[in-house]
């Protein structure tokens, strides 16, 4: 099958903090042929690198708390306030001019509190490909767990951060017992456990 896609119209629907484009598009149908046109919403989310930063010696990794505005509406509805703070790796929405690495590298500093040479690409996905166009660029970086800080984040941009200081055994149960719900959580520890120390014999 030779694929085809045809985007016939781009107009914005919405610019705030956030962008909502709306598309009209066809591509080709796998009996052949091209589908009817298809109008969608596309959330414009960018491109954002992820961090996970983990330490071999001490058998610890970071991963970092805060309240967010997408669980906000389900921890209400649960009647349960603390649903709406998640847990994941460091991250941030990349910088006009910057490269992925470098806004990981900054993100450290900003969410961490700890500066990091440079950092190790692992991959980029789709996190919600039915709406968004949003790609994360996710990254690992070998540190030092005393350097990191307790609390974090920009003051400008009202992040409230709690750093967590993570041993392995626990965050890989946790894992494995399904307790984690963000999707860069859940494929960073995937790749430090099922991947990364498996390349290095260290399980």
């Amino acid at each position: 099958m030779s694929k085809q896609l045809n985007i016939l119209n781009t107009r914005q629907g919405y610019s705030g903090f956030f962008r909502i484009d709306i598309l009209r598009y066809q591509h080709s149908l796998y009996a052949g042929g091209m589908s009817a046109e298809i109008d969608r919403e596309l959330f414009g989310r960018g491109e954002a690198a992820v961090l996970l930063l983990y330490d071999s010696q001490a058998e610890e990794l970071i991963l970092i708390e805060q309240c967010r505005a997408g669980a906000l509406v389900h921890a209400q509805k649960a009647n349960s306030p603390d649903k709406a703070w998640l847990i994941e790796p460091i991250a941030g929405m990349i910088d006009s001019g910057e490269t992925a690495e470098q806004a990981a590298v900054r993100e450290a500093k900003e969410e961490a509190g700890i500066d990091i040479p440079a950092a190790e690409y692992v991959c980029k996905f789709y996190p919600s490909p039915g709406g968004s166009d949003e790609v994360l660029h996710l990254f690992a970086a070998q540190i030092d767990i005393n350097d990191v800080a307790d609390f974090a984040g920009l003051e400008e941009d009202v992040e409230d951060i709690k750093v967590l200081k993570i041993p392995f055994d626990e965050a890989k149960q946790n894992l494995l017992n399904g307790h984690y719900n963000v999707a860069s959580t859940i494929i960073a520890l995937q790749w430090l456990f099922f991947q990364r120390q498996n390349d290095a014999g260290l399980c």
